[in-house]
């Protein structure tokens, strides 16, 4: 009886130590899971976080560009030494992520004449946008003018204010256009951009303005078209055809030209760039603008330039150009300048 009684017991204490055992190793393995549930529930919100916070990315970029020059002036009789400024300029541009391919920007941007009082003159640029992925920007307020966008902006490669000098002299609304809406959206190697300005006073601050535009880029070779056309409260509204051309034909060899019919008013703009060396570029270029007057008030007047650059640094560069301008019926025009162009950047990412 002792006999079963020792042995009965020895089964008892292994049954407990296997029990104790098992139980053990499945707390084990249920703690195991859980700690690995918990890592993939911390993984997906922090993934979760991230995403959230790419969605409302936001960007900054405050800038600005010093273009002081001595210039050289020989008008006839009346030579003369000036400091002049290239079109000096400061601004900022920012974008915000909105999610779901959406994005918000803002632009402002001044200008200020070293040659002046150096205070910032009248704005640039001062308009507000939202873009979508696949149905392209849209924007209000004062921006560059879309056809300087399609065409201008090809030519416009010398460090000069007047520069391209034909189309300079078209108007005001040649470079920079207010209180404007308009759209741009690019397809693979095709952009549509069309705007409206609205009409605001009266007299000769009326203006209505609508233009559309194509362009072709690809392979270094773009192609543009457009046609405007401006309500200035006459009786025949006024119709703007521009077409311009620009080729990187070469690593080193650039070409563009612009060609603008406005009526009677014919512009002509060509320029030409190619890098001797890793720091010298030599420009040149000819322009040809006939204001459609044939009597003796006419300020038809065509001219050439030359330019030769030195780059120091990315953004720092001199530059040495002659400019002549030939009248039709005034005294033709030679300036000689120096310059340089220093160009300033700070960006902001969140």
């Amino acid at each position: 009886m002792e006999k079963t009684v020792t042995i009965t017991t020895k089964k008892l204490c292994t049954s407990l130590l296997i029990t104790a055992a098992l139980g053990a190793s499945m707390n084990m393995a249920w703690a195991a899971e859980s700690l690995e549930d918990r890592i993939k529930t911390l993984e997906n919100k922090l993934a979760e976080k991230s995403e959230i916070e790419s969605d409302n990315a936001m960007s900054a970029k405050l800038y600005a560009t010093v273009r002081p020059s001595l210039t050289y002036f020989n008008v006839k009789d009346n030579n003369r030494v000036e400091v002049t400024d290239f079109l000096s300029f400061a601004g900022i541009y920012s974008e915000a992520e909105l999610g779901g391919g959406w994005t918000a920007m803002a632009h402002g941007e001044w200008g200020f004449d070293i040659a002046g009082d150096a205070e910032f003159g009248k704005a640039r640029r001062a308009s507000v946008g939202l873009s979508y992925d696949t149905y392209g920007k849209i924007a209000f307020g004062k921006d560059r003018a879309i056809d300087y966008l399609l065409h201008a902006t090809h030519v416009d490669i010398f460090n000069h204010r007047a520069s391209p000098f034909a189309y300079d002299q078209i108007g005001k609304d040649a470079f920079f256009t207010d209180n404007q809406i308009t759209y741009a959206n690019t397809w693979d190697t095709i952009t549509f951009m069309a705007g409206f300005k609205f009409a605001k006073g009266d007299g000769v601050d009326y203006a209505e303005q609508s233009i559309a535009g194509l362009g072709y880029d690809k392979n270094g070779l773009h192609f543009a078209v457009s046609f405007k056309s401006t309500d200035t409260g006459a009786v025949d509204n006024t119709d703007t055809v521009a077409v311009s051309y620009a080729q990187q034909i070469t690593d080193d060899f650039y070409l563009a030209a612009m060609y603008q019919d406005e009526e009677e008013i014919g512009t002509l703009d060509v320029s030409v760039g190619y890098q001797l060396t890793d720091k010298y570029k030599v420009k040149a270029g000819y322009y040809d603008f006939d204001d459609g007057v044939s009597t003796k008030a006419s300020e038809s007047n065509n001219g050439f330039n030359v330019t030769l650059e030195r780059q120091f640094t990315p953004k720092l560069r001199t530059h040495i150009e002659v400019l002549t301008k030939s009248y039709d019926n005034f005294e033709d025009e030679v300036a000689f300048a120096i310059g340089l162009k220093y160009d300033i950047a700070v960006n902001w990412k969140s």
